[in-house]
């Protein structure tokens, strides 16, 4: 067995461990498709085409090596929405790593991601021109895409290739239930106004018994491992702020950690994925530079905090804000007047 067949087979006995613990279940009568009644999905808010274009860019040096083409279009560029990224992650990684192992020579894998008119969900389409996919990798995935409610399409045509045909949904209302089980902590976590961007340490706000919130009772306690874990990771950005090629690669290196592994525990400290983290201190960063001087640009701004496309900035910037980076400038302007 080759070691490509090898790290196929271990993607898929690793899925199947995680999916076997889901019961089957019958759908309903007019689809007849099998479903597993298992873990609800646990969706957050994030940039979704970010997120993916993010994902699939970590399997790029392992495709390239194989010397396949591979490229990934996002249509629009920016989208925020609700997903569950480890399935959207497990099912990326399943059909890349099906195409890539059965890729002939001048192979070929494409991804493209759209909304649709209403922007209500988000469909991912993956081609290739290698042999057909498994029928194990079309189960695995087609049950994973079913949790998080949305469709399947796997067609191959004969000496073309695959296209894949995922179809999420991505509105809030989509996921009331799950959202209605999520803690809220984890779902309302803000980076505190008190870490200071530039020094690596976290000043401890004044204690305030009366009506403090768990998170900030936290803060109020003798710094903890996972508080010095955050503060370092938050040390990292900002130490690459103006540097739009940081990886996720990189900064797991620089953490001195894997990329699961850090993802992992950025998620369960903040509730967010590693591109949302990573986000939101380029954008508190950005604020403070408006700020401090309101006569800078909004272009300058962007590149500043590590944003190539001040227009991606613009977007990112009213998610987090709510406003756009002009109206927060002149904001400051007429505080300062």
């Amino acid at each position: 067995m080759t070691l490509t067949n090898l790290i196929l087979a271990s993607v898929i006995i690793l899925l199947l461990i995680y999916c076997g613990r889901l019961k089957l279940r019958q759908q309903s009568k007019t689809d007849k498709m099998l479903q597993w009644r298992g873990p609800k999905v646990q969706v957050s808010n994030n940039d979704v085409m970010q997120y993916i274009r993010d994902t699939t860019d970590t399997f790029r040096p392992y495709l390239e090596q194989r010397g396949l083409d591979f490229t990934v279009n996002c249509s629009p560029e920016s989208m925020m929405g609700w997903i569950d990224t480890d399935k959207i992650d497990k099912i990326l990684q399943l059909f890349i790593a099906d195409m890539a192992t059965h890729a002939t020579e001048e192979g070929k894998i494409s991804i493209d991601i759209n909304t649709n008119e209403r922007y209500e969900n988000v469909i991912i389409r993956i081609r290739d021109n290698g042999p057909r996919i498994s029928s194990t990798t079309q189960f695995i995935a087609l049950n994973l895409v079913n949790i998080h409610q949305g469709n399947l399409s796997c067609k191959y045509y004969e000496g073309q290739g695959n296209t894949i045909a995922i179809d999420i949904p991505i509105t809030r209302e989509a996921y009331t239930d799950a959202l209605s089980d999520t803690p809220q902590q984890a779902m309302s976590f803000h980076i505190p106004t008190n870490i200071e961007l530039h020094v690596p340490t976290i000043e401890l706000p004044t204690p305030n018994a009366e009506g403090e919130s768990p998170l900030e009772a936290i803060f109020h306690q003798q710094p903890t491992a996972d508080q010095e874990y955050l503060q370092r990771a938050i040390r990292c950005i900002n130490e690459h702020l103006s540097d739009s090629d940081y990886s996720r690669e990189t900064f797991a290196q620089d953490m001195g950690s894997s990329v699961s592994t850090l993802y992992n525990k950025i998620r369960a400290l903040t509730g967010k994925n590693i591109t949302n983290f990573v986000r939101d201190i380029r954008i508190k960063k950005a604020c403070q530079l408006a700020r401090e001087n309101p006569d800078l640009r909004v272009s300058d701004i962007a590149y500043q905090v590590g944003f190539r496309d001040p227009k991606y900035f613009a977007t990112s910037f009213k998610r987090v804000m709510g406003m756009q980076p002009k109206e927060y400038i002149s904001l400051q302007k007429s505080a300062d007047h």
